[in-house]
């Protein structure tokens, strides 16, 4: 008898863990099946093998070296897949990154991109150059490589992006932080989000960052969301106290202040609201205009628009 109640008892708690467990379990069938229904099916081209699938803690088994700098943006899951185009030698890889939220998947992407890199029109933003494309939509960041794909390597990278593109439901937008930034002077497509240790303080985040260029001289427009007026002010007073004991301390001049650093380059900083704000990498020549997009930055952060 007591052997019954024990073996009774021994499946009781093993059901137990078996419910507990399918929650879980359930969740990770839901994400993976979210990213299998992004898969393209195109006429002529085939699997190459069974799409492979990435966590956090194995992507490094796939862009071992890089990995960190997704993981820093709240990497989720990674598919791969690689076509093949019928019994030819060309073909196609496709990653499709699930960044959890659109702004993860434009920081990562915009850490990637070069102003230069040709425009293609895509999901939010996206650059086709060569045998490379890659794109965001939504919370998803896809990049394509084309092999052997000869003159038409070109269509074939938008054929499987459009098809990607088609299937995410919701595309989200880009971060509507970067109106506030004057745009005399402005380099296209040079916006980038970092999501954590701003300017190397690990007591900064969600920072934005825009590329300036006059001539041959280049500056960056700065913005710090903090969550709220208090924590700005907190962080800047961090700011200024870290470099207070250095040879180049900031110096406040009106309700701004203003240091040049080791290399004789001018940084300015000030606060409106929840947002610090800023420029750095400023020229000599260049500081009187700049002081103007600085006042016309902060009147935008204060007025919202």
């Amino acid at each position: 008898m007591r052997a019954n109640r024990n073996r009774l008892l021994s499946v009781v708690i093993n059901l137990s863990f078996i419910v507990l467990m399918l929650p879980a379990v359930a969740g990770s069938q839901t994400a993976d099946s979210n990213l299998n229904s992004l898969l393209p099916r195109v006429e002529g081209w085939k699997f190459q093998e069974e799409p492979q699938l990435y966590s956090p803690a194995t992507l490094f088994e796939y862009i071992n070296g890089a990995s960190e700098a997704y993981l820093s943006y709240d990497f989720r899951q990674l598919l791969v897949a690689q076509y093949q185009k019928g019994d030819s030698d060309i073909s196609l890889t496709l990653e499709i990154y699930d960044m959890g939220l659109p702004l993860n998947a434009f920081g990562i992407f915009s850490s990637e991109r070069y102003p230069d890199n040709p425009d293609v029109n895509l999901g939010n933003a996206g650059y086709l150059e060569e045998e490379v494309l890659n794109f965001i939509s939504g919370s998803y960041y896809i990049k394509l490589i084309c092999y052997n794909g000869g003159e038409e390597t070109a269509d074939y990278l938008k054929k499987f992006a459009r098809e990607v593109e088609s299937r995410v439901k919701d595309m989200g937008n880009l971060p509507e932080v970067f109106r506030f930034f004057p745009p005399e002077n402005r380099v296209k497509n040079s916006e980038k989000y970092i999501k954590k240790n701003f300017m190397g303080f690990d007591f900064l985040s969600q920072g934005y960052v825009v590329l300036y260029r006059q001539g041959q001289s280049e500056y960056e427009g700065l913005l710090i969301d903090c969550g709220s007026p208090s924590e700005a002010a907190s962080c800047l007073q961090k700011l200024v106290a870290f470099y207070a004991g250095e040879k180049n301390p900031f110096l406040k001049e009106d309700s701004r202040y203003h240091q040049k650093n080791a290399y004789g380059q001018h940084v300015l900083l000030g606060q409106a609201g929840s947002y610090l704000y800023g420029f750095s990498r400023i020229p000599d020549e260049l500081l009187s205009p700049v002081l103007k997009q600085f006042e016309k930055l902060g009147q935008r952060l204060t007025a919202g628009k």
